[in-house]
């Protein structure tokens, strides 16, 4: 008896001891990966941006409206980090046709785009990002497509026809076969422009023998049950409602492994692990957007482990789900989706249901808890057989496209009430992979390569030193930037190690020429390539093919000539800008000494000015060239090297040319007379010439210099609504063809208030939608609907 009690007692307590090393070690695993996601999280937090547009089906001539929106990846909270947001518009073969720098400020911001009126008819992908999200993966830039109508050049739209050519892929619900043992396993099938094909067909072996039958459900996507077995190699053989039939081998199955199956009902996710290897003890790990939700441990029992998350513990969107070995090694994933039941719903009342021409239109939009203050973009457009609802919602963008790469064919479906949106977002989940969050980089604390820095205070201007003798970058070596005007920006700085350089332009509005380039006298050898600031990498996705509309041609002739003549009658009306509210002051803010030059004898030559009348200022001759010092007042002594000398903003490094230049077109000189720091650099002084018009008359700028038209920020451009408060407004002979009522992107919600919108309609009947969308301050999306008629 006391030998059993003993033997009891050494199980008992071997027992607890393994008990307490698996324990251990699996709070090893769950520490170690909670460090490396912070470790990887702190490194390189990230961004989503997501572009409310007015419509998204435009006729050439018309206006792409747009606010931005900024959140961070993980919590989807306005985040105010980037303050530039750069918007393109990309042709099918990913040439971009229309490109613009946004400003942002507290994670908005707001522009337009004007499609040109020789624009060929296609669709084009719209996309948006920040310079610090070209650090990652281009797939998680926003992009929505946009469909772009040329009613002058519809004979080049190809007509629609038969594509025979299909894209086959499987997907093992967790990522590997595994020969005995049963997987789910997820098919896709699409056409070579993405969209989903409807087919069912079935598993045959080599024998030719039927395994598995499997139906597509919704977008070309489905599952089915197998076991592979070894030695036994299996295909698909598909069906399709043209009639054509296609094979597709199946991805080889794996002797040893693991494989995931997760289960769902009302209140549980269950996921049950099946190997045939080694393990004693697998992991789940549960992550939404980078941040640890669950770490769970499960010993296998007979090839078996089985795990239970509630529902309540996974945040609404893309859950991934993580199977770790006992080795710390991730062997098994596989994604999971919880719908979003947090985003608030706005209540959108129009005074009317039905509506004149030219009549005025009151809508109260009213919401309910938000957090403070909300901001919020509308749009009223017509419905018609060309332009329908556009249906991309913030919350839903958010939710689940922004995790995901490639394009998802009609996004909203899986957000609607169909009975079958359950199942088909299942089926998504099942066909996507390794995603935002990769555990290879993130284990091994490899965060992406960051390049690009985000620009916090404003854009940021990149470009590279380059040694024209032998080509490559150079350190070390001061660079200036200026854009010459009367009010010019003057800017300097050093090359790093890798020869780059940065200037920050905080507040330059629209285009101008910009001058780039190094110290002629001292750095000859040198040379400044200003960089894209637009990403220059894409992805492989396939537009939607797009076909000339066919029903009502009436509508596609009656849209383009409204175009017309609305460009026609009001084009300088949309063409107003307002005027960007930003600091004028120069680099050195208040110059110590000025002379208007007019208020003075005008001398006819640059030398007699300097000497005649210019304090502090002498001009001296050494070594056969002139020089200039600066006497410091402050410091009570010259300062015996050359200042720093501007003419227009553009630096002069030889002062014989300045000299030699006339004087008579010289407006003003400013004149520093200490000495000035500024970036990374000092001067002794500074002399800044302003001709009258600041575009350097008669000036020769150095044969290296890099002269280039560059497009700063977007100033905004003013959406025009006309007013029609009386019979007289509204009895006007001018045409109104608008078919865009109405466009605001600075809509502020305040908890539980009515906010009131008014504007007027055109002279167009139909069916008209207001679209608002929004979000508060703790990332709370909300959104409206309402249509109306005008008869």
């Amino acid at each position: 008896m006391r030998n059993f009690k003993g033997s009891l007692i050494t199980v008992f307590a071997f027992t607890i001891a393994q008990f307490c090393v698996r324990h251990s070690h699996a709070q090893n695993v769950a520490a170690s990966v909670r460090q490396h996601l912070y470790n990887y999280n702190s490194k390189a937090i990230q961004e989503k941006i997501y572009l409310h547009t007015d419509k998204n089906f435009y006729q050439t001539g018309e206006i792409i409206w747009f606010k931005a929106y900024s959140v961070d990846a993980s919590f989807h909270k306005p985040l105010d980090l980037s303050k530039v947001v750069y918007v393109e518009l990309l042709d099918k073969g990913n040439r971009p046709v229309l490109q613009a720098k946004i400003k942002m400020d507290s994670a908005e911001g707001n522009g337009s785009l004007y499609v040109p009126v020789n624009l060929n008819s296609g669709n084009y992908q719209l996309r948006a990002y920040t310079n610090w999200m070209k650090n990652f993966d281009e797939a998680f830039f926003f992009r929505k497509t946009i469909t772009v109508i040329n009613g002058q050049k519809l004979s080049d739209v190809v007509k629609k026809g038969i594509d025979s050519s299909y894209d086959v892929q499987f997907f093992p619900e967790g990522g590997n076969l595994v020969n005995g043992l049963q997987s789910k396993v997820a098919f896709k099938i699409s056409d070579k422009y993405g969209k989903g094909v409807d087919c069912s067909g079935s598993i045959v072996n080599e024998n030719g023998e039927s395994i598995a039958a499997f139906q597509s459900l919704k977008f070309g996507m489905g599952n089915f049950v197998f076991k592979p077995e070894t030695g036994h190699s299996y295909k698909a053989v598909i069906r399709f409602k043209s009639g054509l039939n296609s094979s597709k081998q199946l991805p080889a199955a794996f002797d040893k492994g693991t494989v995931m199956t997760l289960k769902e009902n009302a209140a549980n996710i269950d996921v049950v692990i099946n190997g045939n290897n080694d393990d004693r003890t697998v992991y789940l790990v549960a992550q939404t957007r980078g941040v640890l939700r669950k770490t769970l441990s499960a010993a296998m029992q007979n090839g078996v482990a089985n795990f239970r998350i509630s529902k309540t513990d996974l945040p609404e969107g893309i859950t991934q789900l993580t199977v770790f070995n006992e080795s710390n090694q991730p062997v098994c994933e596989r994604l999971y989706f919880s719908f979003p039941s947090g985003n608030d719903t706005l209540q959108i009342q129009p005074d009317k249901e039905i509506y004149g021409n030219r009549s005025r239109v009151n809508l109260d939009v009213h919401s309910q808890n938000i957090a403070g203050r909300a901001s919020a973009s509308i749009a009223v457009y017509r419905i018609d057989s060309l332009q329908q609802l556009d249906d991309m919602k913030l919350g839903d963008y958010l939710a689940l496209g922004s995790d995901l790469k490639g394009s998802i064919e009609s996004p909203s479906y899986y957000f609607s009430k169909d009975k079958d949106a359950a199942a088909a977002i299942d089926n998504l989940m099942l066909t996507q992979g390794w995603r935002r969050f990769d555990w290879k980089n993130i284990l091994q604390d490899k965060s992406s390569s960051l390049i690009y820095e985000p620009e916090i205070k404003g854009h940021i201007v990149n470009a590279k030193v380059i040694d024209v003798r032998n080509g490559l970058s150079t350190e070390g070596i001061e660079c200036y930037l200026s854009v010459p005007g009367t009010r010019a920006i003057f800017l300097s700085n050093v090359s790093d190690d890798s020869g780059h350089v940065k200037f920050e332009m905080r507040n330059m509005y629209g285009a101008a020429e910009v001058i780039a380039q190094t110290n002629s006298i001292r750095d000859s050898v040198y040379r400044i390539d200003v960089q894209n600031p637009f990403s220059e990498k894409y992805t492989r996705d396939s537009l939607p093919h797009f076909y000339l509309p066919v029903n009502n041609p009436a509508t596609l002739t009656e849209q383009s000539v409204a175009t017309q003549v609305q460009n026609i009658y009001t084009g300088n009306k949309q063409r107003q800008f307002t005027e960007a509210g930003f600091d004028t002051s120069l680099f050195y803010s208040k110059p110590d000494l000025s002379y208007l030059l007019d208020n003075y004898v005008r001398f006819t030559t640059m030398e007699e000015v300097l000497r005649e009348y210019v304090q502090l200022v002498n001009v001296r001759r050494r070594g056969g060239k002139y020089h200039f010092d600066i006497y410091d007042n402050n410091s009570q002594r010259m300062l015996w090297t050359d200042p720093l000398v501007l003419l227009d903003g553009v630096p002069v490094f030889d002062m014989d040319k300045m000299i030699a230049y006339d004087p008579l077109k010289v407006r003003q000189l400013d004149v520093l007379t200490r000495r000035f720091y500024f970036s990374h650099s000092v001067y002794d002084g500074v002399l800044n010439f302003v001709t009258y018009k600041g575009d350097l008359p008669g000036y020769e700028l150095d044969s290296k210099a890099t002269v280039f038209d560059y497009e700063s920020l977007q100033s905004q451009r003013e959406f025009y609504s006309p007013k029609y408060e009386t019979d007289v407004d509204a009895a006007s002979h001018l045409p109104d063809f608008r078919n865009v009522l109405y466009w605001s992107p600075n809509v502020k919600l305040i908890n539980a208030t009515t906010s009131k919108i008014e504007f007027y309609t055109s002279d167009k009947k139909g069916k008209f939608v207001a679209v608002l969308q929004g979000i508060d301050a703790n990332g709370k999306c909300i959104s409206g609907i309402h249509y109306f008629e005008v008869n």
